[in-house]
């Protein structure tokens, strides 16, 4: 624990200093706060902002470093036991814990009711995606990547992590689009955030000429595909599947240059998924269906 933040002691032990002390460091640490809610703060920072037990509770678990934990004064004074619990867990650990006065946690969290705790968290080193298809190379097992082309909403984002976690993707590529790391992707993800690695891309071109020397299957999902899902067969080998943009699905261009277009069968009234129910259905049968 940083000492330096807290010159008193609570009874349970933590370092506590009131939030209404005029040299609290927390209007420094919610600046920062503020500055990770956006792109380019959290390449500044390399940090990411996490709000909630749930969210907390999950990066503690994964051993993620954690720059600062903030908890309104009242909440600390009074905390419940879940919030005790985890107060406990960020002592053992040494996390810098700042205590802000309760109205600011509340503009913070805007009304959400995730749990009045926030943290700014260590933005998670990407993986190379060279060397991580250079040691499946001879592997025969179904190693799954999946590429968001252009995926605007975070909320989908976040669902998608979730949905690649559940159903053992490797990697995410987020191909352009919103920031995996974006609040709202992270809280959705349910803390798959931590979980699933994230590769960052700019080049479609660059990308499928990694996936072709490595021999991975590149598939798309796209309504007016040819090949429906129950007829479609996966190969045991590296695959990586393309989900597009919401409003426009895979670009015409990326769709002419992969190997493989599936389509979901659906019911007339209706004219396509929502791109986190069709990603799922698509994985889980990239994962379980027939060879």
């Amino acid at each position: 624990m940083d000492n330096a933040l807290f010159h008193e002691e609570s009874e349970e032990g933590y370092p506590l200093k009131k939030a209404t002390d005029r040299s609290s460091p927390w209007p420094r640490v919610v600046a920062d706060y503020r500055r990770a809610l956006s792109v380019a703060g959290r390449r500044q920072l390399g940090l990411f902002a996490i709000e909630g037990f749930r969210l907390l509770e999950r990066a503690l678990a994964c051993g993620t470093p954690l720059a600062h934990v903030l908890v309104g004064q009242s909440d600390f004074d009074n905390p419940s036991p879940r919030l005790s619990a985890l107060l406990c867990r960020v002592g053992e650990l040494g996390s810098p814990l700042t205590l802000v006065p309760d109205d600011v946690l509340g503009e913070l969290t805007e009304g959400r009711t995730f749990g009045a705790v926030l943290a700014l968290a260590a933005v998670p080193l990407s993986p190379d995606l060279a060397e991580l298809l250079a040691a499946w190379d001879r592997d025969t097992k179904r190693r799954k990547i999946l590429v968001l082309e252009e995926l605007m909403d975070p909320g989908n984002v976040g669902a998608l992590m979730r949905t690649a976690h559940a159903l053992g993707v490797e990697a995410v590529v987020a191909l352009r689009g919103t920031d995996p790391l974006h609040p709202r992707s992270a809280r959705t993800s349910m803390g798959s955030v931590f979980r699933v690695p994230v590769i960052r891309w700019d080049s479609t071109e660059t990308l499928l000429a990694l996936l072709r020397q490595h021999g991975v299957l590149t598939i798309g999902a796209a309504t007016e595909a040819c090949v429906l899902l129950p007829e479609a067969r996966f190969e045991s080998k590296a695959m990586a599947l393309f989900v597009g943009n919401e409003g426009k699905g895979i670009s015409p261009a990326l769709r002419d240059s992969l190997d493989k277009l599936v389509a979901i069968p659906m019911g007339e009234a209706i004219d396509s998924f929502s791109v986190n129910a069709a990603t799922a259905v698509i994985l889980y049968a990239m994962t379980y269906g027939a060879k």
